[in-house]
């Protein structure tokens, strides 16, 4: 598979899993990730006859040098192309989204707030704030640093270590695109009325754990739940705690249709 002149990374491809017409996920993967991490949420719905959308946001998945240029909005373009292929097959859409992704999710959320198909949302290690004091000086700071090395995942299973598709590297004149995201999100927050379930690591290197209090003290949403998880970091998707999290997500899910069932006339 090609994008934009380069090959995509072997894992790194969006993906479609069939399922019911009832309803069905868009699944969004993190800033410098790649859909793999979300493959396993997909699998777990698609086990369950639930279909899936996983977007692969617009640089990621190739290479570094194809996020220079992208802006914010394009990654949001991204998601409610997603949203609105998945809707063309199902009467109903979740959005799922991990770090980046569930702040894109959020933004989408808000956005979209007035369209009923769209019944929930969740969140995975979503940022509204970073804490890194270099963040504020990120643009002047690009033009002298040109790469930042992530080194290795945040994820507590070292077995998976290698296996994990996604950049080790960024360009640095990229991160302030995420930092318009952020700051987007949180401008809009009020606007996300749809339930919400916001599931964070307690130990995550990369995400303050706080953020799940500012998403939920933030949002418009009624029906909230933050989630910890124990046993995992940052890419809780593929670590140890992957199994329970997608039987939650699931579960949501399940619970969401059930609210949502059609009464014949």
């Amino acid at each position: 598979m090609i994008v934009a002149g380069r090959r995509v990374l072997a894992g790194a491809e969006p993906f479609t899993f069939p399922g019911g017409t009832e309803i069905g996920a868009v699944l969004v993967h993190g800033f410098t990730g790649s859909p793999f991490e979300l493959r396993p949420v997909g699998e777990a719905l698609a086990a369950a006859g639930i279909g899936s959308e996983g977007v692969q946001l617009r640089g990621h998945g190739t290479h570094p040098d194809e996020m220079v240029g992208v802006p914010f909005g394009d990654w949001i373009a991204d998601v409610q192309a997603g949203l609105d292929r998945l809707l063309a097959r199902c009467e109903r859409a979740v959005i799922v989204g991990l770090s980046m992704g569930g702040t894109l999710t959020l933004n989408v959320g808000a956005r979209r707030a007035a369209d009923a198909r769209l019944v929930g949302l969740v969140t995975i290690g979503a940022p509204l704030v970073l804490d890194d004091w270099r963040l504020p000086f990120a643009g002047p700071l690009s033009r002298i640093i040109k790469w930042q090395a992530w080194g290795r995942p945040d994820i507590k299973n070292e077995a998976v270590w290698d296996t994990h598709v996604a950049y080790r590297r960024i360009r640095t004149r990229t991160i302030p695109e995420l930092l318009g995201l952020m700051r987007d999100t949180t401008e809009r927050l009020g606007q996300v009325r749809q339930p919400l379930r916001i599931f964070q690591a307690r130990e995550d290197h990369v995400v303050p754990p706080r953020n799940a209090e500012l998403i939920r003290s933030g949002v418009g949403s009624t029906d909230t739940d933050v989630i910890l998880l124990d046993n995992c970091y940052h890419v809780s998707t593929v670590d140890h705690e992957a199994a329970g999290l997608n039987e939650a997500i699931l579960r949501f899910v399940h619970a969401l249709a059930a609210q949502n069932v059609r009464v014949p006339t």
